[in-house]
């Protein structure tokens, strides 16, 4: 199986102490407008596929072509009333493209005509690829519809690469907890393929997520099938963490402005609510299929209906309740939405009211920071154009990816050149004033140092600083100390020792170095209930401050459930409230990092006692008492009974009492070396009775039916 295959084929699979680190600059700024990490909001790149082939001339109507349209695609056409005026451009829009006029008017929407590439491939397939991958053949001689992609890797999975190198195999982790991508539909698409694996989660609905495997963890041999094994654990494992943190930040988002019932309506629905939510993914992408119009793309009885205007519909209603939900809540600033089709469609319609698979088409974009600026002439219809006329390419969609990677998505200086192979033109696609094209934080109209590595500290112009990552400080505390003691800890180590570290704690007005003297380790103890506050400093780096937030607490109280198994003579504890418990059986005492234990227990009465580091967690005591098991025959009886009574009690008080609880007679026995004693029955009258042994490892109570 190809690697490709492989990965497409898994790819849908899919009380305690606080510690707050804080990075305090004054005027710094970190890197976090791009993919730097998922803890924090940053920007958002939602691709909308309009799968099938959009017919571009019937969603923007250039007026002045108009009376040539309608002597060319006169079964198609809209009428010219119908057409909703963009203003100021010559252009006009679909009419079920209202939203997409007004965002126009708010400086949000931004057209870019006549996009493609040379020698189009009129596949869907193939030339699907070709834009998701964003490679393709330059050979100019190549033929009509022979270009094709080379490479087996998408420009987002690509992308996503790039700036994770350590992507699938070191996430999640503590700064990439949220998935880098999300894709809704049953499988991942070719864009988010990579070299090494899928780089997205795909869902239907976050809504419904659960697990259809447990997690894995186990060792695979370094072989073929050993590394196949692995990476399928590793697809597990995400589909399920990434589908929980989907799940989870999908129920806490929210919808003020509902979405009418349709497919690209759902999954809008799904992405508003995950970012409202706080879902810190930057990329997600949508799919609205049925653009392959060859027949019925409208209404022969009104040409402004039919199956593109359904389509054009859900298109427009899913951006106008997106924007008007992250505007309600603050988040519209950092999101750019973007179309893309596989190719157009034909200048001529058909007798059928459809049209063939064409050649350019435009793309949209839709953002409060775009260059509403509108991208290209309006395309040239000759009034006898046939079904050979192909429309001119004006823009190559990979001058627009590079565009989008420089001005919105960020990253290295070269992380363009190495997604996508070579240096490309840009274009204007977002404006000047916010473009920030090595995700410093800072835009480039105000960056001094333009080319600031990834993930970098910076000052205010830009420039990177020193720094250190949080995963420098290395701190532990057992978090709890009982009221009126000082019995908190906290435990430090360093893991860069090139550097002396200074150390301040203001609420105990302490001071401390780490440095080669003690190792760059150090403890604190005997600490008070409370917040701490630990302020590290690097000599020699002015300006550098690092911040942890650290908190001792009381502990919660003890809480300890038991249940017994007499015949297994044992009591199973169930505790809370602590990382370690002793456990006390009879005088002998054993500590346990667990809070589900089983304790064995002895035949008699066994006195348990549970406990803590902490004595104000309280204690928690039981007496349990352990029975021999007697086994008792014949029954019914006649005569004698015969009680068997294991163990080595010397000695036994055997009661016998009527169906309405009153003794009838009770007896003292030894116990011979047979352990077996025998009571006579027979001055018993025919009845039930209850009979009671005792002892010192004896306590048992069963019925005798005497005949």
């Amino acid at each position: 199986m190809k690697r490709r295959s492989f990965l497409h084929s898994l790819s849908h699979l899919s009380a305690s102490p606080f510690i707050i680190p804080n990075s305090l600059f004054g005027g710094y700024l970190s890197s976090l407008s791009s993919l730097s990490n998922t803890l924090s909001k940053g920007k958002i790149l939602i691709l909308i596929k309009l799968d099938g082939g959009n017919d571009g001339l019937n969603t923007i109507i250039p007026f002045d072509q108009y009376s040539n349209l309608n002597k060319v695609r006169k079964s198609v056409i809209l009428p010219e009333n119908s057409i909703i005026d963009l203003g100021g451009s010559n252009l006009g829009l679909h009419p079920e493209l209202s939203a997409f006029k007004k965002l126009y008017r708010e400086g949000r929407f931004k057209v870019i005509q006549n996009v493609g590439y040379n020698n189009p491939n009129y596949s869907h397939f193939h030339s699907m690829d070709v834009w998701e991958s964003s490679s393709f053949s330059e050979n100019e001689y190549a033929g009509e519809g022979n270009n094709v992609n080379t490479v087996n890797t998408g420009w987002i999975g690509r992308y996503l690469e790039d700036l994770h190198p350590g992507y699938p195999y070191e996430y999640p982790n503590f700064n990439f907890p949220h998935p880098l991508a999300v894709e809704f539909g049953y499988n991942s698409s070719f864009l988010f393929t990579g070299n090494r694996s899928v780089t997205n989660s795909v869902t239907i609905s976050p809504r419904d997520f659960y697990r259809i495997f447990k997690d894995i963890q186990k060792e695979y041999p370094e072989t073929p099938e050993g590394n196949k094994l692995k990476y399928l654990q590793l697809v597990i494992n995400h589909s399920n963490s990434y589908g929980e943190v989907l799940k989870e930040f999908y129920e806490r988002g929210s919808i003020k402005y509902s979405f009418s019932p349709s497919n690209l309506s759902n999954q809008m629905e799904s992405v508003t609510k995950l970012i409202t939510g706080g879902l810190n993914t930057r990329v997600y992408q949508v799919s609205l299929s049925g653009f392959d119009t060859h027949s019925e793309q409208v209404d022969p009885n009104d040409t402004t209906q039919g199956m593109h205007a359904n389509l054009l519909r859900q298109l427009n209603e899913s951006i106008e309740k997106l924007f008007q939900n992250l505007d309600e809540t603050g988040d519209s600033d950092r999101v750019l939405v973007m179309t893309y089709s596989e190719f157009g469609r034909t200048v001529i319609s058909s007798d059928s009211y459809g049209t063939d698979h064409g050649d350019v088409a435009p793309m949209f974009f839709f953002g409060n920071k775009v260059d509403s600026t509108i991208l290209g002439s309006n395309p040239i219809i000759p009034p006898d154009a046939d079904w050979t006329y192909a429309l001119k390419k004006e823009f190559n969609f990979q001058n627009i990816y590079y565009s989008v990677i420089k001005q919105w998505l960020g990253g290295n200086e070269d992380t363009a050149e190495n997604v996508l192979f070579k240096k490309f033109d840009q274009l204007p696609i977002i404006q000047s004033k916010y473009i920030d094209t090595d995700g410093d934080g800072v835009s480039d109209d105000r960056d001094l140092c333009n080319t600031t590595p990834l993930g970098a500290m910076v000052n205010t112009d830009g420039c990177e600083i020193f720094s250190l990552p949080v995963e420098n400080y290395s701190i532990q505390t057992n978090g709890v100390s009982c009221s009126g003691k000082s019995n908190g800890q906290i435990t430090i180590s360093i893991q860069n020792t090139d550097y002396i570290y200074n150390l301040s704690i203001p609420e105990s007005d302490t001071t401390y170095v780490l440095d080669t003297s003690n190792e760059h380790q150090l403890v604190i103890d005997e600490l008070e209930i409370g917040s701490y506050t630990l302020n590290f400093t690097v000599e020699g780096q002015e300006g550098y401050l690092q911040t942890f937030e650290i908190g001792i607490t009381e502990p919660p109280a003890l809480s300890a459930k038991s249940s017994v198994n007499q015949k297994g003579k044992t009591m199973t504890v169930k505790l809370s409230g602590s990382d370690l418990y002793y456990a006390e059986v009879n005088g002998e005492r054993r500590s346990y990092k667990l809070d589900n234990f089983t304790l064995q227990l002895r035949p008699g009465m066994n006195t348990v006692k549970i406990s803590t580091p902490q004595d104000c967690q309280g204690i928690h005591v039981e007496q349990v008492f352990i029975s021999e098991q007697v086994k008792h025959y014949p029954n019914p009886v006649q005569g004698e009974l015969n009680l068997v009574i294991p163990g080595e009690d010397r000695e036994t008080t055997v009661a016998i009492y009527n169906r309405s609880g009153s003794l009838i007679k009770r007896y003292k026995e030894q116990i011979p070396f047979s352990r077996i004693v025998k009571i006579n029955t027979t001055d018993y009258g025919t009845d039930i009775y209850v009979v009671k042994v005792n002892g010192q490892t004896v306590e048992q109570t069963f019925k005798m039916i005497k005949r």
